[in-house]
């Protein structure tokens, strides 16, 4: 019995590994992608190319988070869970086989952003309903430490990403050794379908399904609970920009407005992304005890405070204070992450959650997180202000904390 409860856990959070390993390679093999699939001698132009197709995915989402959520409501997140392992792994294996610009010309950039769609369909309905799975299983006490949990989970997929990725473009591999991360995904899925054939429904699914209670159409969910639901955008859009900026445009993003901080970007990328997953689990057991709203509060104003010292730093030139200021920054957002889906889960119906939160979190990360680096890049291009991804978070911050407590507001009502 111990064996099987250790198997289920395993099967799912492997599975928000991979996906965040298979994720986050596109986004930490910006530079290399740039070069291969987007040439150009303005290195800006380059890269807001990349995170153009990187923004895509994002696009994808709400289909994906239709499509599974409704499986998920309907036939159970075990089911749902297995599909869309299997959909993230396939497109990135092929990003690992594409043949660059120089070879296939415009098609393999066209095939490259039909490969980052794909992702984005079944990357929603993955994470939102690993964390409804892990969130249902250990119940309300413990809500908040199993979405950071979830999420803290992630964390071992972006390390696997960003060691990956920086150990196969080093010189000791060929030209083409940036391919391999891409195709080491599909070991990693093949261990976690394994482990994925022994979960069981959670407890809250199987007495909803019990009960027989009728499931809506999803056009009727959006009417009924179209409240629910615009919080549910602006807060996964809040949580979504401050970690895109944070952690995924930082590795691009300092070396530009900082040059000195070249030669050990790499080395702080990954001690971000840790100090990202430590502060996320510690947030959620914090909030379990202390309650969610003092951690919200301290986590806002400690983003401000870093955001004020990290421009300070690159105005003036301050290497130091920059790095620990982006330090800083990743302990700043991880509540905004780690917490998102423990407070999310509260507003809806058992029957209703994995679409109605899949669909939130998805036109959030559509309109907002998804575009995130683009509009920064773009905007340092034409405007020169390279001050404008630092303000960009500190907002971000702010909106989220207000999309929070309107969202409390309204569950208390």
């Amino acid at each position: 019995m111990r064996s099987i409860q250790k198997n289920k856990i395993l099967g799912v959070l492997l599975g928000t590994i991979v996906e965040y390993y298979d994720y986050s390679l596109y986004g930490f093999s910006a530079s290399v992608i740039a070069i291969n699939f987007f040439p150009s001698t303005d290195i800006l132009t380059s890269l807001a190319h990349t995170f153009a197709i990187y923004a895509v995915a994002y696009l994808a989402k709400p289909l994906g988070s239709v499509i599974f959520g409704y499986v998920g409501d309907r036939f159970g997140r075990k089911i749902a869970l297995n599909f869309t392992i299997l959909g993230m792994v396939i497109p990135t294996a092929v990003i690992g086989c594409l043949p660059v610009y120089s070879t296939l010309g415009i098609w393999g950039t066209v095939i490259l952003v039909l490969c980052r769609f794909t992702q984005g369909i079944f990357m929603a309905g993955e994470y939102d309903g690993a964390a409804i799975y892990v969130i249902e299983h250990l119940g309300s006490k413990y809500q908040y430490t199993a979405s950071a949990i979830t999420r803290t989970t992630g964390v071992i997929g972006l390390l696997l990403g960003i060691g990956t990725s920086n150990l196969f473009k080093s010189h000791i591999f060929p030209e083409w050794g940036w391919r391999i991360p891409f195709l080491l995904s599909l070991p990693l899925a093949l261990a976690t379908l394994y482990y994925r054939k022994q979960l069981i429904e959670t407890p809250d699914f199987q007495n909803t399904k019990r009960s027989q209670v009728p499931l809506r159409s999803t056009i009727d969910l959006c009417k009924s609970q179209w409240k629910f639901l615009l919080m549910a955008v602006l807060i996964a859009g809040g949580f979504g920009v401050t970690y895109q900026i944070s952690i995924v445009l930082m590795k691009q993003y300092l070396p530009i407005v900082l040059p000195q901080s070249s030669s050990f970007i790499s080395i702080l990328s990954i001690f971000l992304v840790i100090l990202l997953g430590v502060s996320m689990l510690m947030s959620g057991l914090c909030a379990d005890r202390f309650g969610v709203a003092k951690v919200m509060r301290i986590s806002v104003f400690v983003t401000i405070i870093a955001c004020m010292l990290l421009s300070i730093a690159i105005t003036y030139k301050l290497l130091q204070l920059a790095l620990i200021s982006c330090l800083l920054l990743a302990i700043a957002i991880a509540p905004f992450n780690g917490l998102a889906h423990g407070i999310l889960i509260q507003g809806f119906e058992i029957k209703e959650r994995y679409r109605s939160i899949s669909l939130g979190h998805s036109f959030g990360s559509m309109v907002m997180s998804g575009a995130a680096n683009y509009i920064c890049l773009m905007f340092m291009k034409s405007f020169g202000w390279h001050l404008f991804p630092v303000i960009y978070v500190a907002v971000f911050a702010v909106l989220f904390y207000i999309s929070i407590s309107i969202y409390q507001n309204q569950l208390s009502q």
